[in-house]
C-alpha cells in the first residue's frame, strides 16, 4: 500500500512524524513527491496551517492523487482541534471534501486524524515527565506546574487558567515549552529532535497503554499499528 500524509503543521510534526513512523515499525518508505512513488511508499506534505489545509492545499493534494491513478492508496490528513472539539474539525474536513467533489469521484480511502488540541497536547503526554515534588516557586515553569499536573490528568483536558489570554493550542505550547526546559530538554518548532526520539516517544506509548489519557493520539497509533 501506498500513503499520503498530509499534516496541518509546517515545522514540528513535519519533522517528528518520520521518526515516530520507525519506531511503529511501519515499513512504507518516504519518497520526496507522488511521481517516485512505486510500490510500499509514502509522501509527506504540510498543509501550510489549518487555514490553508481545509482549503486549497486539501484540494489540491486531492487533485494531484486522482491525476496520478493507482498511486495512493490512503490519504491521512492530520491537524488540529486548536479551539474546537474533535468531531467538528473532522466534520469540517469532510465537509470541505464532499462540497468540492461530486461522489464516486474519489476512489481512494481518506482519514482524519485530529490533535485534540495540538501536537504540542500529545508532546505533553509522555509518562515522566512532570516533576515529582514541589519545584522552585521562582522556576519559570512553576505557575503551569501549579496549575495542572499533566502526569496524574489528560492533556486534552488542561485549559488556560482563567485570566490567561493564551488559546488553548498556545497555552499548551507554552507548557510544554517550560516543561522541557525545566528538564533540561531542549525543544522548539524548528528544532524538535528530542521529541523524535524513541525514548520520548514510548513515554507517549505507554501512556496510552496505561490511562484514558490522550486518546486523539491513541486513534492514530492504533491506525498505524495495524496497518
Amino acid at each position: 500500500m501506498n500513503f499520503y500524509f498530509l499534516l496541518e503543521d509546517e515545522k514540528s510534526f513535519l519533522k517528528v512524524l518520520p521518526s515516530w513512523l520507525e519506531h511503529m515499525n511501519f515499513s512504507a518508505i518516504r519518497v520526496a513527491d507522488i511521481y517516485e512513488v512505486k510500490e510500499n511508499n509514502y509522501v509527506l506534505q504540510s498543509g501550510q496551517g489549518v487555514t490553508q489545509l481545509v482549503t486549497k492545499v486539501l484540494f489540491d493534494t486531492i487533485d494531484t492523487i486522482l491525476l496520478n491513478p493507482g498511486k495512493i492508496d490512503e490519504l491521512i490528513i492530520i491537524l488540529d482541534a486548536e479551539e474546537l472539539d474533535v468531531e467538528s474539525r473532522e466534520q469540517q474536513v469532510m465537509e470541505q471534501i464532499n462540497n468540492h467533489y461530486e461522489t464516486g469521484v474519489i476512489k481512494f480511502n481518506i482519514k482524519i486524524f485530529v490533535c485534540n488540541h495540538c501536537f504540542e497536547t500529545w508532546l505533553l503526554g509522555c509518562r515522566g515527565l512532570y516533576p515529582q515534588g514541589e519545584i522552585d516557586y521562582a522556576s519559570d515553569f512553576y505557575q503551569y506546574y501549579s496549575h495542572y499536573n499533566v502526569e496524574e490528568h489528560d492533556p486534552e483536558e488542561l485549559m488556560p487558567p482563567e485570566g490567561n489570554s493564551d488559546t488553548i493550542a498556545k497555552y499548551h505550547f507554552h507548557y510544554l515549552h517550560e516543561l522541557l526546559r525545566y528538564k533540561k530538554i531542549r525543544y522548539s518548532k524548528n528544532n524538535p529532535k528530542n521529541v523524535a526520539a524513541k525514548n520520548y516517544f514510548e513515554g507517549i506509548v505507554e501512556r496510552i497503554n496505561t490511562t484514558e489519557h490522550v486518546k486523539s493520539f491513541k486513534k492514530f497509533y492504533n491506525y498505524v499499528s495495524e496497518i
